[in-house]
C-alpha cells in the first residue's frame, strides 16, 4: 500500500488501533470498504443506511453475480433495520458475518456463509460456484484436490465439521509461522 496516494482521512483511519489490530481484514481491505462506505455516507452523521447499499447491489446484479457478498450485506442490513451504522460498526458487522478464521465460531460462521443452499455440506458444484464468485478460477482437478485434502480421498463433499477442523489447522500453522518469523 502506497501511503502517498492516500488522503488525510485514510491515513488517520489506518492509525486507529482497531484497524492496526484487525484479525480478519487487511489494511487494503479496510480502505476499500472505507471508500465504499463514503459513497453512501451522510456527511453530517458519518453513517450509512445499509438499505441504500442493498438497493444498489440489487440494481448492479450483485445478488446473482456474487451471492455470498450479497447475502452478507443483507444479513447486516436486516440486523440494523432502519438504523444507520458508522464505519467502525459497518466493518465490525461485516467481519462478524464473514467469520474470524482464528476462532472456531468464526470458522463455523464462514461455513454457513458459503453454504448458500443451507444443506450442511459443500460439494463440487458448491466449490465451483464459490471459485467463480471469488474469481479463483479453480479447475475441476483443484476442486477434487480441495475435497480430498479436507474430507479424505473417497469423499464427495465437505461437512461443516471437516471445514472448521481443516481451517483451524491452517490458521494454527499460520500463527506458528508468524511467531517464528517475529522471533528471528
Amino acid at each position: 500500500m502506497n501511503q502517498q496516494n492516500l488522503d488525510k482521512d485514510e491515513i488517520a483511519l489506518l492509525q486507529k488501533p482497531w484497524v492496526k489490530n484487525h484479525t480478519t481484514l487487511t489494511n487494503d481491505d479496510i480502505l476499500e470498504l472505507y471508500r465504499l462506505f463514503n459513497l453512501y455516507c451522510n456527511p453530517r452523521t458519518r453513517r450509512i443506511d445499509l438499505k441504500d447499499v442493498m438497493i444498489t447491489a440489487q440494481h448492479l446484479g450483485l445478488v446473482e453475480k456474487s451471492p455470498i457478498v450479497a447475502n452478507t450485506l443483507q444479513q447486516v442490513s436486516d440486523q440494523h433495520g432502519d438504523g444507520g451504522v458508522d464505519f467502525e460498526e459497518f466493518v465490525r458487522e461485516l467481519t462478524n458475518k464473514l467469520g474470524n478464521l482464528f476462532d472456531q465460531k468464526g470458522r463455523e460462521q464462514l461455513f454457513t456463509l458459503v453454504d448458500i443452499d443451507g444443506k450442511g455440506t459443500l460439494d463440487k458444484d458448491d466449490l465451483k460456484k464459490i471459485s467463480e464468485e471469488l474469481h479463483l478460477n479453480f479447475s475441476q482437478k483443484d476442486i477434487d484436490e480441495i475435497i480430498h485434502n479436507v474430507a479424505g480421498y473417497d469423499a464427495v463433499d465437505i461437512t461443516a465439521e471437516q471445514f472448521e477442523k481443516y481451517l483451524g489447522k491452517l490458521t494454527n500453522r499460520r500463527k506458528i509461522e508468524t511467531e517464528v518469523l517475529r522471533t528471528k
